[in-house]
Parts: structure tokens; sequence; C-alpha cells
């Protein structure tokens, strides 16, 4: 058997990378099995596992990767437009709430990341560096591990209102209030506060938003695929 080398095994990951984003992506993650995936690439199944042992492990760096991009565009969005990091991170959570609400597919996806034991551990960690940076003004006495555990609650607020869909009754306008609300008392963020971060992100198009972030993952995906 040739020997492969490792060049050849870091582009099979790749190729299995993508073709399991797009599938998770367009699918949702509980209609992606490793068997289509494998199936699409013309591989082996033994070839997946020698890349990724499961499809949360496959998950975990789609949603890393989205996570990113979601603060990136953030920022490019606030650009010029504010410098004040609650307001970037109200935007954040708010485009998310809008992505999840696109497809039910999608809805899957970020239930399973935040479900998960892999993917709900790399949100927590990555989000946590975030919201201590700008909520510890607020609570000037906690240490990193506490803002870890209030990460813990914020994420498990954050998928409740995710996995909810909107309705005549719970309008995208309510839901992301109140999570805003929800969210953001846990941090002892004062009402005025709070209230200026809801009338701030209203400013926004974030469905236009949703749907061009989405799209500009899918179409690096297809060209990474060339």
């Amino acid at each position: 058997m040739a020997k492969v080398s490792r060049e050849q095994s870091e582009e099979m990951k790749r190729r299995i990378m993508n073709a399991a984003a797009k599938s998770i992506l367009e699918k949702g993650f509980t209609n992606t099995t490793v068997r289509s995936i494998t199936s699409k690439l013309g591989i082996s199944i033994g070839t997946f596992n020698s890349h990724f042992r499961t499809k949360e492990d496959v998950l975990c760096e789609l949603i890393a990767f989205v996570l990113d991009q979601q603060f990136s565009i953030s920022e490019k969005l606030l650009a010029g437009k504010t410098d004040d990091k609650l307001l970037l991170y109200a935007a954040e959570t708010v485009l998310q709430l809008h992505i999840v609400e696109m497809d039910e597919n999608l809805r899957d996806v970020y239930s399973a990341a935040y479900s998960l034991p892999k993917t709900s551990a790399l949100i927590q960690q990555k989000v946590t560096i975030k919201i201590e940076s700008i909520f510890r003004e607020y609570l000037p006495g906690l240490e990193t591990k506490d803002f870890y555990i209030l990460e813990i609650a914020t994420g498990g607020i954050m998928r409740g209102f995710m996995t909810v869909p909107c309705s005549m009754w719970f309008t995208m306008e309510q839901k992301t209030e109140a999570f805003l609300k929800n969210a953001f008392r846990l941090y002892d963020v004062p009402p005025e506060k709070i209230q200026e971060a809801v009338v701030f992100v209203k400013q926004f198009d974030f469905e236009k938003v949703a749907k061009e972030t989405l799209s500009g993952i899918l179409q690096y995906l297809d060209a990474d695929e060339k």
C-alpha cells in the first residue's frame, strides 16, 4: 500500500470537512450521516475516521469557523457606528438568532452545537473570553471561572430561544428583545444600558445580513473545493 504524504492527508481532511460542512449547513446536523459524506466523496468510512472520529468533530470545526464569521461580520456592520463592546455583543447574538430562524435545518445545527459535549464546550471556551472582556466592568469582583459559569447560563438561554421558532405570538423582535434583557441581567447590566442595546440593534436589517452570512460561508466552501 502506497504511503500517504502529509499533504495528501491534509487535502483529504479538507475535502471531508468541506463536504460535511456543506451537508450540515444545507440538510441539518441530524440529517447528515457519515455514510452520506463518504458516499459523496467516494471514500471509505475508515478514511473518514482517520481524520474525524465522529460527525460531531466536523461540527466542532464548522462552529468555530461560523462563530468567527459572526464576530467578524458584526464588527464590520458596526464599524464607525459604535466602539461599545456590549453593543457589539448584542449585535452578534441577534445575528445568530436571525441565522437560526432562516431555516429549520440551521436550527437543528445550532441546537446540536449548543447541546453536544464537544461543541458546547468549544462555544463556552470561545465565548467566555469575549464576555469577560465585555462584562467585567459590571462584575469587577469575578474571576474567569465565574464568567465561564455565567456563559453556561447564557448559552442555556440562547439555546432555549433558538429552539423555539418565531410565530405570530412570538415575533423575532420579541425574541431578540427578550434574549438581550434576560441574558444581560445575568451580568448586572443596568436597565438603561440594556434598553440602549435593545434600541441599538433595531436599526440593522439582520435578516439580510444573516442571508449574506450563510451565502458567504457556502461560497467559501465551494471555492475551497475547487
